[in-house]
């Protein structure tokens, strides 16, 4: 795609400013996206708002796909490609907190780990299906570069389908409801609940810990994670020793073909999922994420250490071998633990806020790792990847709440006793930190 719009009189031309701000644009559209309907969702309910951030998801996706230059300048599209990944992303990031919270108040205390990781492995499914997805377009089409020498026809047709098909799990899940079994404020209140704001959930001193735990756990893990995903050419055309970018797509070896190359990575992690699924009900939030930021700091280290000595084939595999754990750990745990730590008034708010502080992670990985791996080396970004793995088993130990087996009901802010009778009374206890309602209190349990 650079070498199709990057040019000027046809001449190449540098336009890496512009394709650097259509990289970041989802990212951004995702924290947006986390922070808006994470409050959407406590106000109009989870599903009518995760059916809001499916179609913003479709629909960033398939214009993306229809994405043209402005005028004569072909370096615009990207500008374009700017604004539509910024709608996806906001789409995408809304979808965050509100399926991980309709998962967990759908699920029982004994299986709601579970559940949630399951719906979170498909993230997982789809790190492997793109870059199997894209060798397909790729050999199917051919590369731009290609389809222009022989005279083709739409010469970005292999890009242009990768970015539709994006929409394709959403259109297949449309004619889905999703519902919660969450509970809901009687119709015969008087006084509602009182709304408590991302602001004063952020005020309330009674939070911090669980914040610090979940958002600042997210935060560094997204650090790492997104930093090595979004770079992983980078680092695997260092593994393999050869110039950063020439590395091919869809060569006919794995040296060459950045697509295998990727889907082996993606292999390797897949099973860390399914790993957590099965344990994360056993083991518990909080020990499967400290031993994951446990082994992803050592084996980071390793890769510090040896990325000039070790053969390839070891290299991509210790390589691998931190998404793997990072999957059977804390990319797991941090999209569980805010949907069962937090309130009910405000679990899918602090939720989205939680996610968007990982995205901020995510926005600073990706905007320091390529210089620093540009211009100190892959083993120098691989120790900061060690220690802020380290920051993460110490944030974990501190912070992180293991509600692992505890019925969700013990955590909201307000709670009534029930009459003999069988009739919600008057409020026995008010937990807001200070948020007084005005009114008698109601129960949402």
């Amino acid at each position: 795609m650079e070498n199709q719009y990057c040019r000027i009189d046809g001449k190449p031309s540098n336009c890496s400013a512009q394709i650097s701000i259509a990289g970041t644009a989802c990212l951004v559209g995702a924290i947006t996206g986390q922070l808006t309907f994470g409050f959407v969702g406590d106000c109009l309910g989870r599903p009518r708002a995760l059916q809001l951030t499916m179609a913003l998801s479709i629909f960033g996706a398939l214009i993306s796909a229809f994405a043209v230059p402005i005028g004569d300048d072909l370096a615009s599209i990207f500008s374009v490609l700017s604004v539509t990944r910024f709608v996806l992303g906001v789409g995408v990031g809304g979808v965050y907190p509100l399926s991980a919270t309709l998962s967990a108040e759908s699920a029982n205390e004994a299986t709601r780990g579970r559940n949630v990781a399951l719906v979170f492995s498909m993230q997982g499914v789809g790190n492997l299906a793109v870059p199997l997805i894209g060798l397909v377009f790729l050999k199917g089409f051919g590369t731009p570069a290609i389809r222009t020498a022989n005279d083709d026809a739409l010469p970005g047709i292999a890009w242009r389908c990768l970015l539709g098909i994006g929409a394709l799990p959403g259109i297949l899940l449309a004619p889905f409801k999703a519902t919660s079994s969450a509970p809901a404020i009687p119709s015969s209140t008087a006084n509602p609940v009182p709304s408590i704001t991302l602001l004063q959930a952020l005020s309330t001193a009674r939070y911090w810990p669980k914040i610090i735990g979940c958002a600042g756990g997210w935060f560094i893990f997204d650090i790492t994670f997104y930093g090595n995903t979004l770079f992983a050419p980078t680092i695997l055309a260092q593994i393999f020793h050869v110039p950063a970018g020439s590395t091919g797509t869809a060569g006919n070896t794995l040296q060459d073909n950045l697509c295998y190359q990727l889907a082996i990575l993606a292999i390797i992690g897949l099973p860390g999922y399914y790993v957590s699924v099965f344990t994360m009900d056993r083991l518990g939030r909080k020990n499967i994420q400290m031993q994951g930021f446990f082994f992803m700091a050592v084996l980071y280290a390793i890769l510090a250490v040896a990325i000039d000595t070790l053969p390839n084939v070891a290299l991509l595999l210790v390589y691998g071998l931190t998404y793997f754990f990072s999957n059977f750990g804390p990319n797991a745990t941090t999209f569980i633990l805010p949907s069962e730590t937090f309130p009910f008034e405000v679990r899918s708010t602090l939720n989205g806020f939680s996610a968007a502080m990982g995205k901020v992670g995510a926005t600073l990985g990706s905007a320091c790792f390529k210089p620093i791996v540009d211009n100190a080396g892959a083993s120098v970004c691989f120790w900061l990847c060690s220690g802020c793995a380290v920051c993460g088993v110490l944030v974990t130990l501190f912070f992180v709440e293991d509600r692992r087996g505890k019925g969700m009901a013990g955590n909201s802010l307000l709670k009534v006793e029930p009459t003999t009778e069988g009739q919600e009374a008057g409020a026995n206890e008010v937990a807001t930190g200070g948020l007084e309602p005005k009114g008698p209190e109601i129960s949402l349990q």
